[in-house]
């Protein structure tokens, strides 16, 4: 199953929106599991409902990450998987932007999640850093803590998935609240921007290059193989090359 959405301008900041927070046992989603997930589901800046719950990931959780999100081995024992929760995500996502801080993250998990499951995601997508950083280029720092503080935003418990998702739906109301509808959307639209990509190249390409140090090889016909790289940031580094073929026909060939 392959879940996708395509949004038009016009509806950016009122159409249909989940905030989603996970929290997790590590930093990569393809060797770090999910603990909790929330989604937040909002419509024309009214919130429609809130969903949340515990994840059992299957593997232990560091005790570094459990003193950061206060979840323990012991709260996760008798949670469901996340393939028992696959089909609920998957529904409540269905038909919404996805808008998460650093939203990357989030994104990865969930989609790394749903494939170990053998299923296919994909939504446009929104991240509130570079959402602030667009809105408010003056402003020194777009880290959530930040944030909550700038704009007088409440939060109950900071690294847990349902306070944090409703903070971002608090701050997209007030965002909705001081910016015109008409520059909120041209924000949208500039910081949610895909990279183009090769026609022979699937989609999916963008969303699952990981933002990791590594080394990436490219193929050309036949399978031989014409180039090696390696970089710090795989996902900017890949799609770089792509970008600069759109200006240089002698690497677009």
């Amino acid at each position: 199953m392959q879940t996708a959405l395509t949004t038009s301008s016009a509806d950016l900041s009122a159409g249909a929106i989940a905030f989603v927070d996970v929290e997790t046992t590590g930093g990569h989603p393809a060797w770090h599991r999910i603990t909790e997930i929330a989604i937040v589901a909002m419509r024309d800046g009214v919130i429609e409902w809130e969903w949340s719950s515990l994840v059992n990931p299957g593997v232990t959780i560091p005790p570094s990450i459990q003193r950061l999100t206060g979840i323990s081995n012991e709260m996760v024992l008798v949670a469901p998987s996340f393939e028992t929760l696959a089909d609920e995500v998957e529904t409540r996502l269905a038909g919404r932007r996805f808008v998460a801080h650093n939203a990357r993250f989030d994104y990865g998990f969930v989609r790394a999640e749903l494939r170990r499951c053998g299923r296919r995601f994909s939504a446009p997508l929104t991240c509130t850093v570079r959402l602030s950083r667009e809105l408010y280029p003056e402003a020194a720092r777009h880290n959530l803590d930040s944030i909550i503080e700038r704009h007088g935003l409440e939060c109950s418990s900071r690294h847990r998935a349902l306070p944090d998702a409703q903070v971002l739906a608090q701050l997209w109301q007030r965002l909705r609240g001081t910016w015109p509808a008409e520059a909120l959307d041209a924000a949208i639209e500039r910081v949610g921007r895909r990279p183009s990509l090769p026609a022979h190249l699937s989609a999916d390409l963008i969303d699952d290059l990981p933002e990791a140090a590594g080394v990436y090889r490219f193929y050309g016909e036949g399978d031989a193989l014409i180039y090696v790289g390696k970089a710090k940031n795989l996902r900017e580094r890949v799609l770089g090359h792509f970008m600069g073929a759109t200006r240089d026909s002698r690497q677009a060939r």
